[in-house]
């Protein structure tokens, strides 16, 4: 015979306790209640008609000891004592230092002098005790106007209240009222406390407007820090394009083709293909123009705003081919992982030859991405990178992988990723060669400040794929890295970055055009596949796959 308790005796899983995230909210509620307490007294005087529900909700966030047996108090109309001993001590002392602050701000703008006229001690000494009997009556009038303040608060509350209630604003609940609703949840001391209670209707659409609003507010911030990057890159070109403008119309644009195709070569050869490897790894085949064609398309897909949609796009179309999405997103992190590194290391062995005169952010990102080798280098070890697979795989309940990517294979493939950035670094100089007069054997000037700008739009999340950062990076690089024969060819070091800030434009128009290369190629390839044809070269017939 089984016994099933009543449902209010079933004890409830405690929920996780979070200190940090719980001081972080009462932080940002403080900080809030103080900007809403502050807005309130602009809305109307004392702190006004129109203010009063403001003033009433940031008081009601604000946290001090005693806040609700002072709030009671004063709605009861009790006035204060301050007669006292304490708060006489502090009006006086209050009077004795306001004089000397605006007597010293006197003396300091107008170079010991008061209002122009040069004044003795024995008139400084008079001046000071006038402001200070001035100040000491200054302090009683507000004293005696709170009190009386306090005095017309029970008629105020008589009319604030029901206002605030029907508007589903509760002030100051009643004690007993919350120790009863909520002792069985073990929350009476906490509600207790409050003196402001916002009907659920309230919280609700607040709520739902956050989390509509969200998304599009990361999106705007991360579009207007972008677009504050690049209006600050083409300042300086706007500003000297008479010296500017003849070494931009010396851009080669027959190069700028070769370049690009040489890039579309190395996002093929060098990235699809290592991609395709891992996914071998763990037991998933796709047909080469498949994966072309679904890596280029996924690699567009991070120029929307969002860091997701990279990851969500492969995985959609993976799953066609019968890749699981655990699968899917697992080779997109060793594929990055990898390829992130490789970058790391031709960045350093280039410019570590100018760290030490290089300032600013470009020497932070040297720094930052040199941290994280050793941190990539342990994610990348395969008992420290499958025990991580493994506990969130049990998390989410997802299906692990039936087979393993070997450390001597991803070993292999950080090997060539560095090989396709020499590749890639060729193509850079075919690009920037005749503007900057660069010669051959500086190849890997352009190479090491091109891998650390990659890094830096890499890590900054915010910028869909690194607009902006990865070109305000490389031109600092540049600009620190060029030899000093090039270097002097411009007069004006505001010429030389806006120059640079030109080249970096450029070479985001490049990648841009290797990557619609490499994706119209695929498509041309894979057309069966792009259309959804049953007859596509590996595609499986389920309809769906485990994600």
């Amino acid at each position: 015979m089984c016994i099933i308790p009543p449902s209010d005796q079933i004890p409830r899983p405690r929920a996780r306790k979070r200190p940090l995230a719980g001081y972080l909210g009462f932080v940002v509620k403080n900080v809030v209640g103080w900007i809403l307490i502050l807005v309130s007294f602009a809305l109307g005087p004392m702190p006004g008609p129109g203010g009063i529900v403001v003033f009433l909700i940031g008081f009601g966030m604000i946290w001090f000891p005693g806040k609700r047996s002072l709030v009671a108090r004063i709605f009861r109309g009790i006035r204060f004592d301050f007669t006292g001993w304490a708060v006489q001590t502090i009006a006086v002392g209050l009077a004795a230092v306001a004089p000397l602050a605006v007597m010293g701000w006197f003396v300091w703008r107008d170079k010991g002098r008061w209002h122009g006229i040069s004044l003795g001690a024995v008139l400084w000494l008079g001046v000071y005790v006038a402001l200070s009997a001035l100040a000491w009556l200054i302090a009683q009038g507000v004293l005696m106007l709170c009190n009386w303040a306090v005095g017309v608060m029970p008629r105020a509350r008589r009319f604030v209240r029901p206002w605030l209630r029907r508007r589903g604003i509760d002030l100051l609940p009643p004690r007993r009222r919350e120790r009863g609703a909520h002792r069985s949840q073990g929350r009476a001391q906490r509600e207790i406390e409050e003196i402001v209670r916002i009907h659920p209707r309230h919280r609700t659409r607040l709520s739902n407007v956050w989390k509509r609003s969200a998304p599009w507010l990361r999106r705007l911030a991360g579009l207007a820090i972008t677009v504050a990057i690049f209006a600050w890159m083409l300042r300086p070109v706007l500003a000297k394009w008479d010296q500017v403008g003849e070494r931009v119309r010396a851009i080669n644009w027959g190069l700028f083709g070769v370049a690009s195709v040489m890039f579309a070569m190395f996002l093929f050869a060098f990235r699809v293909l290592s991609w395709r490897t891992i996914l071998s790894g763990f037991g998933s085949r796709l047909p080469l123009p498949a994966a072309t064609r679904i890596w280029s398309t996924s690699e567009l897909a991070r120029y929307l705003p969002g860091v997701i949609w990279q990851v969500v796009g492969r995985v959609y179309l993976c799953k066609p081919y019968g890749v699981s999405g655990t699968v899917c997103s697992t080779s997109q992190i060793l594929e990055l992982v990898v390829f992130l590194l490789a970058n790391i290391l031709v960045a350093l062995s280039c410019l570590m030859f100018f760290a030490y005169r290089m300032t600013g952010h470009a020497v932070n990102y040297l720094w930052l991405t040199a941290a994280l080798v050793p941190l990539l280098l342990m994610l990348l070890h395969p008992k420290v990178f499958y025990t991580l697979l493994t506990k969130y795989a049990a998390w989410r309940g997802k299906q692990l992988p039936e087979g393993r990517v070997r450390g001597k294979t991803l070993t292999l493939l950080a090997g060539w990723a560095i090989l396709g950035l020499l590749w890639q670094s060729l193509a850079l100089w075919v690009l920037t060669h005749g503007p900057l007069h660069l010669p051959i054997q500086k190849w890997w000037v352009v190479a090491g400040s091109y891998c650390l700008a990659w890094c830096a739009g890499f890590i900054a999340v915010w910028a869909p794929g690194g607009l902006g950062v990865r070109e305000f990076v490389f031109v600092t690089a540049m600009t620190f890295a060029l030899p000093p024969a090039v270097q002097q060819e411009f007069s004006d070091p505001a010429v030389l970055f806006g120059f640079l800030a030109f080249v970096g434009i450029v070479l985001r128009l490049w990648t841009i055009a290797g990557e619609l290369i490499l994706t119209g190629v695929a498509y041309g390839m894979d057309y069966r596949g792009a259309l959804g044809r049953a007859d596509a070269p590996g595609r499986v017939a389920v309809a769906s796959v485990e994600g």
